[in-house]
């Protein structure tokens, strides 16, 4: 590096900004208080009935609604606080097409699995419209009570019914439009997501720094214990309190989430044993700078290259986790999972006439929530691709 671009790195040090994060109430604890308050109050009020939503709020809806408020304050106040490095970021994820293109899938999933449900409501059971084919496909006749669409070729059982703009992305089984299904499983993907990264990430972030910057006993005490938890099967824990408590959401994202975020915090401990020696480190050590401020300022944006792809592996797999364990049929029946939509498709009921029917003959309810989940899970491992150049303070100008 040159002498000219040292001077220019020091000439783009924003010292208010190094004076506000020391002091007592920054902006961002400011918004983690206000918002924690007005959440219990919301939650009590609403609890007591005293103050109603329209809309019943399970226990894991309001758990959400809490890792909102923290992944709010974590993220979106530091980049509505900095404008400039927010559209550096972003500038620099979408400048390839690909990253792009994943940035945007995810960002629609987000507005779907918040808006969609509130949007589309929930449809009633329509058994007469059953295993209908979307829009431009054909579905035998004889499954439906009702066909919506034109009946053509043959006679009886061997009639087919075309696809209607009623149902443009067809219906399962019990008659409930894919389109519905898809939001549905948009949402519940969309709890995996923010579960993970508004509560296991941070812990998993935080252990790490302590440990590979206290060192000593913390360390060692800090370590043992993430070995430990690591040897405990989270399958395992979650089927004996599926015994007790049976299907949960929030039981899959507790036993998953908290028994599988050792890996990152191994991996952020190892960096940070790396970083703490480098000498702008020791720099700041010998002038009298909180640990805090030094994990804050020097230690995490130094490893982003290797944690951010971490936690966006750690995202995919929870997502993947939570659809396998639908498909397999431990889940709450009242939320509609891609996994358990997919395990209808490849599982067809008998018809109305005794005929058991082909995996393919009801292609669209499988292939459907499959596509979308595998975009998902795409999209995410290049978001995180993307994100760790965007992050990487070495290729900042």
């Amino acid at each position: 590096m040159s002498d000219t671009d040292n001077t220019h790195r020091f000439e783009r040090i924003d010292w208010e900004e190094i004076d506000r994060s020391g002091r007592s109430l920054s902006s961002t604890r400011a918004t983690v208080v206000v918002g924690l308050l007005a959440f219990t109050a919301l939650y009590t009020l609403e609890t007591a009935g005293i103050v109603s939503l329209g809309w019943h709020l399970e226990r894991i809806d309001w758990v959400i609604v809490l890792g909102m408020v923290v992944l709010g304050s974590l993220v979106g106040v530091p980049a509505v606080r900095r404008p400039d490095v927010t559209r550096r970021i972003l500038s620099r994820l979408v400048s390839r097409p690909t990253h792009a293109a994943a940035a945007g899938f995810l960002a629609a999933l987000s507005l779907v699995g918040i808006f969609g449900s509130l949007i589309l409501g929930s449809p009633e059971l329509s058994f007469a419209h059953r295993l209908h084919a979307p829009y431009g496909f054909t579905s035998q006749a004889g499954w439906h009570a009702e066909c919506l669409g034109e009946i053509h070729q043959g006679e009886g059982i061997t009639r087919y019914c075309e696809g209607s703009l009623s149902y443009p992305l067809g219906t399962n089984h019990r008659g409930h439009p894919m389109g519905y299904l898809l939001v549905e499983g948009a949402r519940i993907t969309l709890y995996v997501l923010v579960f993970t990264a508004a509560f296991i990430v941070p812990l998993a972030s935080t252990v790490g720094v302590v440990a590979g910057f206290r060192g000593g006993r913390i360390d060692d005490l800090l370590t043992s214990y993430i070995d430990v938890q690591l040897c405990v099967p989270a399958i395992v824990a979650f089927f004996i309190g599926y015994m007790y408590w049976n299907a949960s959401l929030l039981l899959l994202l507790a036993m998953f989430g908290l028994l599988s975020w050792g890996g990152i915090a191994r991996l952020v401990r190892s960096e940070t044993l790396q970083r703490r020696e480098d000498g702008h480190v020791l720099v700041a050590r010998s002038l009298g700078a909180s640990p805090v401020y030094i994990a804050k300022r020097h230690i995490v944006p130094n490893i982003t290259n290797t944690l951010v792809p971490a936690i966006f592996h750690l995202l995919a797999l929870l997502v993947l986790v939570e659809a396998g364990v639908a498909f397999l049929g431990f889940h709450d029946i009242e939320l509609y999972s891609w996994g358990s939509t997919i395990q209808e498709g490849l599982d067809p009921p008998v018809t109305g006439v005794g005929l058991r029917m082909a995996a393919h003959e009801i292609w669209w309810v499988s292939t459907l929530p499959a596509v979308a989940l595998t975009l998902t899970l795409a999209s995410l491992k290049l978001v995180g691709d993307g994100l760790r150049d965007a992050l990487d303070p070495r290729q900042n100008p």
